[in-house]
């Protein structure tokens, strides 16, 4: 089962401030959007940071927010969406191993770096690619 907000909270209590702001549970929900951990896979198996295969669009996204509730200029705010991404990522297998500095064609505008993964863990899902016939 793919991990939910409550099993971020929980695997990670120090971000409880959180629990019920609704920009935050919206970051995680677009994080945690099938395209987005497939994406972020593809860039663990490449040996990049997972967030570089969607920062453009999560920095995007919460830019358009009408009034928002979470600050990516906060340097605890960006490391609370890294510990999402962790969450969401651990049912796959993966566990981060080293920190990567986002090279300059990121365009980035507030993280600068973020975790790699590999896949160490056991697993409960697994991602799966295949051609069919339409």
């Amino acid at each position: 089962m793919k991990a939910t907000y409550t099993d971020f909270l929980i695997s990670n209590p120090n971000c409880s401030k959180f629990s019920s702001n609704q920009d935050a549970i919206a970051v995680f929900n677009f994080l945690n959007q099938d395209d987005n951990i497939i994406k972020m896979i593809d860039y663990c198996e490449m040996g990049k940071p997972a967030l570089a295969a969607c920062v453009s669009e999560l920095e995007a996204f919460v830019d358009q927010l009408p009034h928002p509730t979470l600050l990516l200029t906060d340097s605890f705010t960006r490391t609370v969406i890294g510990r999402m991404i962790k969450s969401i990522l651990e049912p796959f297998g993966y566990r981060p191993t080293v920190q990567k500095s986002f090279s300059k064609t990121c365009n980035v505008k507030y993280f600068s770096s973020a975790s790699c993964y590999t896949l160490t863990g056991s697993a409960t899902m697994k991602i799966a690619k295949f051609v069919t016939t339409i």
